[in-house]
Order: structure tokens, then C-alpha cells, then sequence
């Protein structure tokens, strides 16, 4: 059942490929759009901008996992090492599955970083942001 109204952002998540992102805790889509200046003389006074490039980012945040059978960050460190291209898609997640009705942002990207933080008696976290190539597309999932 598609989720309807405001919803807990727990719920909303980063896949790679088909494997979600293992013990996140935040997660965000980026959409900008460059607008270069077209002012003239003749534009009285007042900046002018024409529609150029857009672009998508996304970024996840979570606790540093190294092993196991999750994606995990042993896995996003051989993406920045791989020089691997990936499909990400951003939409809600309810016990593992996709849900049925909701939108779904989906495109292509690099991992762009991915930082590792071990502070002193906390967990090991990581942060990890991914630069869109190509276009995002919005759909449902099915």
C-alpha cells in the first residue's frame, strides 16, 4: 500500500543497485539546476538567467559495518577504488522490500566519497555521497 501524507523518514532509503545501504541513518537527494547569466543592456536593471545543465546528488550516513552479507562499507570503499558506476535508487523501504506505489528517484552515479569516523566509546560511522551521471528519473515502484 503506497504511503500517504507526511511519513517517518525511517522508512525512506538509498539502494545500490538492488542491496540497500546497511544501518544508515540519514540519507538525502540533491536536484539542482545551473542558471547561467543571460543579462543584457537590454534587460533595464534586472538579472537574467537561461535554464542550463541539471544535476542530482545523493548522500548516506550510517554506522561503518565491515563484513557481513549487508552492503556495506568494505563494499562502497571497492566503488571508490573500482571507478564503478552504479544505478541508485532513493524511495521507501518496509522490512526489506520496496513499497508497492510509492515514487522512486533512480539514476546513475559514482561514489564521490566516503569518509569513516571512529570517534572514542561510539559506534564507527560513515558518511558516503554519490554524483549523479546522466539523468534522474522519478517513477513508481511496481
Amino acid at each position: 500500500m503506497a504511503t500517504a501524507g507526511v511519513f517517518n523518514g525511517t522508512s525512506l532509503i538509498v539502494y545500490v543497485g538492488t542491496n540497500v545501504v546497511a544501518h544508515a541513518t540519514s540519507c538525502s537527494l540533491s536536484v539542482s539546476a545551473d542558471l547561467p547569466d543571460a543579462t543584457t543592456k537590454d534587460s533595464g536593471g534586472w538579472a537574467e538567467e537561461i535554464a542550463g545543465l541539471r544535476s542530482w546528488s545523493m548522500t548516506t550516513d550510517g554506522l561503518a559495518v565491515v563484513s557481513g552479507t549487508d552492503y556495506n562499507v568494505e563494499d562502497l570503499y571497492a566503488l571508490v577504488t573500482g571507478r564503478t558506476e552504479v544505478t541508485l535508487k532513493f524511495t521507501t523501504n518496509n522490512g526489506g522490500t520496496a513499497v508497492v506505489g510509492d515514487s522512486k528517484w533512480t539514476g546513475d552515479a559514482f561514489i564521490e566519497s566516503l569518509d569513516m569516523t571512529a570517534d572514542m566509546e561510539s559506534p564507527v560511522t560513515f558518511s558516503s555521497s554519490f554524483k549523479g551521471t546522466g539523468a534522474l528519473t522519478l517513477g513508481i515502484n511496481a
